[in-house]
């Protein structure tokens, strides 16, 4: 069992390709809010880039496990417990922690 201290979302994306020489665009859905345990690893102003300073934030996050469930996305929506949208992440790493049925997921992210 976790502490929630806000949400995880999913971005699906469906759509793309071609379809008699006519490009289709990819349509991006955000699936259903999922709790989470939201620890913050690295968030600092430090990045550089040609036109100035970017920042960069890392995060640990928690998700309960429901029987046999795994977790498969390559981005992902996170809100904090205020309701406050904290950004869109790349997931890294997914580890299933079946002995204390959580799912641990390393996310980065810099803008």
């Amino acid at each position: 069992m976790i502490i929630p201290n806000g949400t995880l979302q999913t971005i699906e994306t469906t759509g793309g390709g071609m379809v008699n020489g006519k490009p289709i665009p990819v349509q991006e859905t955000l699936g259903a809010p999922i709790e989470c345990n939201i620890k913050t690893n690295t968030s600092n102003n430090h990045g550089r880039s040609v036109d100035g300073i970017f920042k960069r934030t890392e995060y640990t996050v928690l998700i309960d496990i429901v029987a046999e469930q795994t977790f498969k996305a390559e981005r992902v929506v996170l809100t904090d417990n205020r309701g406050q949208r904290m950004g869109e992440f790349r997931v890294q790493d997914i580890q299933h922690l079946d002995y204390v049925e959580a799912i641990q997921i390393a996310l980065s992210h810099a803008d």
